[in-house]
């Protein structure tokens, strides 16, 4: 009995040196991964270099500040209806966040007017504020040691899809040694949310409140076969709209004004 412990525990010490020795394997490798592949960003820039991987890793390194920065800001702009910033009097405060109207009570009857927000409207408050983000995130002198490195002027052009949109980073890049030069001047990146889709529903939704006054949002989700959740609620005396799609948990809200009865 006692030799079958002693065996048990010698198995056991073999299982976690085993595991130890598999553990530093797999470590020593990923420290090698990133060794080899920061000779190109922080080792000085060869010939070599340039031919092997041309522009690829400075368009992983502003692709990465692309999905650091710019989801935040389409996740704001979705949550706060359509406006990264919220001008007095133009919102309400709802569990903190602060609520764009769309579409402001008119005094005496029970439809409203838009604010007529618009898909170029949202798209170039995005352009300015991941313009910004970038700015301190980029640092693109990193890969170019050793080398002549050429950055022009940053731009940032959004173009809001359905489900995916695109950020399209302009900034005119070149990198040279030698005789050999790798350029580029446009970089895109893609943002997975449904805010073109969802603005959308939002249009249909204040269209019927500007011209009758309240918006069946049941009927509205069995018409498009439950693409879309809506829930209307009844802050008083305004109606708040929370919208989704079925295949993701993305929002987009607004607030149509109400008059105080």
């Amino acid at each position: 009995m006692f030799w079958l412990l002693i065996k048990v525990k010698r198995g056991r010490k073999a299982q976690a040196t085993t595991f130890v020795v598999l553990g530093l394997v797999i470590l020593a490798a990923v420290i090698l991964m990133i060794y080899l592949r920061g000779q190109f960003i922080f080792g000085p820039v060869t010939v070599e270099k340039l031919e092997e991987q041309g522009i690829v890793p400075i368009k992983d390194h502003i692709d990465t500040c692309v999905n650091d920065v710019a989801p935040d800001y389409f996740e704001r702009i979705g949550l706060q209806g359509g406006y990264l910033s919220t001008p007095t009097d133009t919102f309400r405060n709802y569990d903190g966040v602060p609520i764009s109207y769309l579409c402001y009570n008119i005094e005496g009857k029970f439809t409203c007017y838009s604010r007529y927000l618009t898909k170029e409207n949202m798209e170039s408050q995005l352009e300015e504020a991941i313009k910004n983000g970038l700015s301190s995130c980029l640092n693109l002198q990193k890969f170019g040691k050793g080398a002549q490195v050429s950055i022009g002027a940053l731009d940032v052009d959004v173009d809001i899809g359905d489900f995916v949109s695109l950020v399209t980073v302009n900034l005119p890049v070149s990198i040279s040694k030698g005789d050999v030069v790798v350029e580029e001047d446009k970089f895109e990146s893609e943002i997975n949310v449904p805010l073109g889709e969802l603005y959308g529903v939002s249009r249909d939704i204040i269209e019927v409140e500007t011209l009758a006054g309240d918006f069946d949002q049941l009927a509205y989700m069995l018409l498009h076969k439950g693409q879309h959740i809506i829930d209307k609620k009844k802050p008083y005396p305004d109606k708040l709209y929370i919208l989704k799609t079925k295949d993701s948990d993305y929002i987009f809200q607004f607030f149509v004004q109400d008059e105080p009865s």
